[in-house]
């Protein structure tokens, strides 16, 4: 007997007992695959919360099976989602039930087996019903607006919904409209892609938000306009870029309908502040940080070129520009000229106090990198706010201490800093900071230095390593200036922070810490798979049993490829590896372990074994006799 055949006879039968119980009607679809439960006589209890039906595997069949359309929420009530969404769910389900359309929800912590037989993973899932049967999940906003527009859509056969507010761009129209907007944001989305699918009501919530504010939001099916894909250098689906006149700029705003909103609006203001007076400079400049004007005579095209600028670093330093002939004789300013001021903390006789850039011919790009590089002081203090925009760069010199430039700590602060700037004048090819020790504890503890009792502690960084300077009782120029000179030479250690080397190795996987590395993965003679895990990570304590079966079959079948682990939290990962979430797993070829390739398939034993044959050098002797890929 066919197996959908024997569901459908035991739906049937199920369905016939309960209805005896019930004291209900069974019909039978035109099709003949599932049976109806109508009437809500007998012991059937339904249930409202809020205008929501709560269902059970005592109602459920009775309530979904008649619906032409009925959207039900699987949820956990310890879950943080699920909570964010009950009063828009709430709201949406009063909405419906006016047009006598219903929605209900399902407790997945105690009715679990109703929740594993229309396989929910996660919480909440919605799952839209018709006539009893599963037709998708729900992949909308979590608003009620979203959710009673889908509702409405899928009831009404006739229903029309509203047109979209987002453009539709292709090669016809894509230059013409981007040049013609002050602003605007594109998305290139590919039909295919979930990620894309996820990001759509979302988008076109944001995009009907910002019609009032005259910010619109447009598309561009990627793989459909391969050219402009191309032309903008798209690698990966959504992407996306902020418009400006033609002008193209990064998007690095949140990716949800408030958050695009929020970011839009806040990137339509102007991101240099207009002054008009001295007073005005002096209550706005920033007293920590380089300040960037601009003098113009007019709104010219070099001003264009340094708004442009403004935007590419917005955020990121204090912008200021003025067409007042007597202010920019104040400030010593030149017509059509861009000056950086550093500020009064940071004037000494080994830096200079402005820069000026009079280019006429520069464009935004050229004049932004310019005030990038300029904004950063002979030695700056680092933070986390500014350390991806200053202190990126490699090799890096830092001075951990109490750094204060609050007014009554200045001096004790400036004492360090003035023992630093002779160091930092005479190894310019070095870039050299200052940070708080308070603001930086997680970093000085990845350099063990949590523990040293000095008030003043060093570190150096370049691409690869991190060498802390052994504690000195009295920090000064001339330890300094050692320190310096042994790191540029290559006599500095390296410090690893790293759990011990394992003694024995008694399980099939191998275990990986941060000093045995090169031997166990990099230098190794076989392919190596390697994990990389979070003791307190529930996926990474659900792997783990399969991860341990994978290994002992690989040992098996082909012991040419090595399973291996390592604590990621109690171990520095090299860089080659981006870890940036619970388990990580890369896979290393014996010949090119420069070239670790990402594993993004499930956790299953039978995806990892699939992916390991696919991409291993020596393939398992049971299924391709031992045949190397080179020898295919």
């Amino acid at each position: 007997m066919e197996p959908l055949l024997i569901v459908r006879l035991f739906v049937y039968c199920f369905a016939i007992h309960f209805a005896k119980a019930a004291d209900v009607t069974i019909t039978v679809d035109p099709d003949g695959e599932i049976p109806v439960v109508e009437g809500f006589g007998g012991n059937i209890d339904i249930v409202e919360d809020d205008d929501v039906l709560v269902l059970t595997r005592d109602n459920f069949l009775h309530v979904v099976n008649p619906k032409d359309a009925i959207l039900v929420e699987f949820y956990a009530p310890w879950c943080g989602h699920c909570q964010q969404l009950a009063p828009e769910y709430a709201a949406a389900a009063k909405e419906l039930k006016v047009d006598g359309i219903h929605i209900g929800k399902v407790d997945a912590t105690k009715e679990t087996e109703l929740a594993k037989e229309h396989l929910v993973s996660g919480y909440p899932t919605l799952k839209l019903f018709k006539k009893g049967h599963p037709v998708e999940d729900y992949s909308g906003a979590r608003t009620a607006q979203a959710i009673v527009e889908y509702m409405r859509m899928h009831s009404d056969p006739n229903y029309t919904p509203p047109p979209s507010a987002v453009l539709v761009l292709t090669a016809a129209n894509f230059t013409k409209t981007v040049k013609s907007k002050d602003l605007i944001l594109v998305e290139f989305y590919a039909p295919w892609c979930r990620h894309c699918k996820a990001l759509e009501p979302e988008y076109e919530g944001a995009a009907k938000s910002l019609q009032a504010h005259n910010i619109p939001l447009a598309k561009v099916d990627g793989p459909e306009e391969k050219s402009i894909a191309d032309e903008y250098g798209v690698q990966g689906y959504p992407a996306l870029m902020v418009f400006r006149n033609g002008r193209r700029f990064d998007f690095k705003g949140p990716r949800d309908q408030a958050g695009i909103v929020a970011y839009m609006k806040e990137q339509a203001q102007l991101p240099s502040k207009e002054v008009k007076t001295y007073l005005e400079t002096q209550n706005n400049f920033d007293r920590t940080d380089a300040n960037v004007i601009g003098y113009f005579l007019e709104k010219n095209d070099m001003f264009e070129e340094y708004i442009g600028a403004a935007n590419e670093l917005r955020g990121k330093l204090p912008f200021f520009h003025t067409f007042d002939k007597v202010l920019a004789e104040k400030l010593k300013l030149k017509a059509n000229t861009i000056t950086v001021i550093m500020p009064e903390i940071y004037y000494s006789k080994y830096e200079d106090k402005i820069f000026k850039y009079s280019k006429t011919a520069g464009t935004y790009k050229e004049i932004a990198v310019w005030i990038a590089k300029k904004s950063i002081p002979l030695v700056g203090q680092r933070t986390k706010s500014n350390m991806a925009f200053k202190y990126e760069s490699r090799p890096l010199v830092v001075v951990y201490y109490d750094v204060n430039y609050s007014h009554q700590y200045v001096k004790d602060t400036q004492y360090i800093r003035n023992k630093i700037l002779p160091v930092a004048d005479k190894n310019r090819d070095l870039l050299f900071a200052i940070s708080n020790e308070e603001e930086f504890d997680e970093e000085m503890k990845s350099l063990g230095l949590e523990d040293s009792g000095e008030s003043v502690n060093v570190a150096a960084f370049d691409k690869v390593f991190k060498y802390p300077l052994d504690p000195e009782d009295d920090f000064s120029t001339d330890v300094l200036t050692k320190f310096v000179a042994d790191f540029k030479k290559g006599k500095l250690k390296p410090f690893l922070k790293s759990q011990p080397i394992p003694k024995r190795q008694d399980s099939p996987v191998r275990v990986v810490v941060a000093k045995n590395f090169d031997d166990e993965v990099m230098n190794s003679p076989k392919d190596v798979l390697i994990e990389f895990y979070a003791p307190w990570c529930g996926h990474c304590k659900n792997l783990e049993p399969v991860y341990k079966k994978l290994a002992k079959q690989m040992a098996k079948s082909n012991p040419d490829v090595s399973i291996a682990k390592m604590d990621a939290t109690a171990n520095d990962i090299p860089p080659l590896f981006k870890v940036e979430g619970f388990p990580t797993i890369y896979f290393l070829r014996a010949k090119e372990k420069d070239n670790p390739i990402l594993y993004s398939g499930d956790r299953s034993l039978k995806s990892l074994k699939e992916f390991i044959a696919l991409e291993s050098t020596i393939f398992e002797s049971e299924d391709k006799e031992g045949i190397g890929r080179d020898e295919l």
